[in-house]
């Protein structure tokens, strides 16, 4: 039973969360990639990244990525993206693979939760040896795109640290949002987006969410660079128009719940908040 909006957004939570603690699962499968790809290719490193071990995930949409540097004069240099990801699946031949949409890792698929998305990267080393960042393939348009997830781990875990809980549960709010809502947004996107909208205490489930909004359709309107490029570089004209249109609805209809909620209207403030995000959000009463 719900009566409450904060009542209202813990119970939303507990049906979109992935709970409980995967990075051992994570590791089992990045041991078994070094595995199967060791036969082809000298791995220099190999971590696991995505939305799993961040602990950003939503259930039934987790990611999990597999980061595989590799030594690139024997297996990158005078390669493309392209024909670097397409190495990797050659090597792969035996399974169950793809290629991710965005064009930037292959799709090994399990028979058990979860499949994974294989990123071959090149190491770019500063002067003492230690890495400044990875050089990821886009076969997209065969670019490599420059990326540091381990920083961006890092960054989610201090904000989570200095902002209290609410700072990935609200992540994966606007991440159920995105995917009931045509997912114009990527996950990482969506990521960068939070960095950069949610700060300090955010205790107030409602007020934050709302304030997301706010300022996501107005970063929308414009490239948004973090670290090394742009994490919105993935967007067309129209997918960008179409993505602003979409949060300034939600904005507008999260000002309501908002204000609904602040006037202690708390069935109101529930079915408009349902209007955001759809059948999962509870029920009043």
């Amino acid at each position: 039973m719900t009566y409450s909006v904060e009542g209202s957004f813990a119970a939303f939570y507990e049906k979109i969360n992935l709970s409980g603690d995967h990075r051992a699962t994570a590791n089992t499968r990045k041991d078994d990639i070094v595995k199967k790809l060791s036969k082809d290719f000298t791995i220099l490193d190999a971590f696991a990244s995505g939305s799993i071990p961040k602990f950003t995930a939503l259930s039934g949409k987790a990611d999990l990525d597999i980061i595989v540097a590799l030594h690139y004069g024997k297996h990158i240099e005078g390669k493309t993206p392209t024909q670097l990801l397409h190495s990797v699946r050659s090597s792969l031949a035996e399974y169950k693979t793809g290629v991710r949409r965005n064009g930037q890792a292959v799709t090994l698929s399990y028979k058990t939760w979860p499949s994974v998305d294989i990123v071959p990267v090149a190491r770019a080393l500063n002067s003492d040896g230690t890495v400044d960042y990875y050089n990821v393939p886009n076969s997209n348009n065969d670019t490599w795109i420059k990326s540091r997830p381990k920083k961006l781990s890092n960054e989610i875990e201090n904000r989570s640290s200095s902002s209290g809980a609410n700072f990935r549960k609200i992540i994966k709010y606007i991440k159920h949002w995105n995917s009931t809502h045509s997912s114009y947004l990527s996950s990482y996107h969506i990521e960068i987006m939070a960095l950069s909208a949610l700060h300090g205490n955010l205790d107030d489930t409602a007020w934050n969410v709302r304030a997301f909004f706010e300022k996501a359709m107005e970063a929308i309107k414009h490239p948004m660079w973090y670290e090394l490029g742009f994490a919105d570089d993935y967007l067309t004209a129209v997918d960008r128009e179409e993505a602003r249109k979409r949060l300034s609805t939600a904005y507008d209809k999260s000002l309501s719940a908002w204000h609904h909620g602040f006037q202690g209207r708390d069935q109101k403030a529930i079915e408009a908040w349902k209007q955001v995000f759809g059948d999962k959000f509870p029920d009043y009463g």
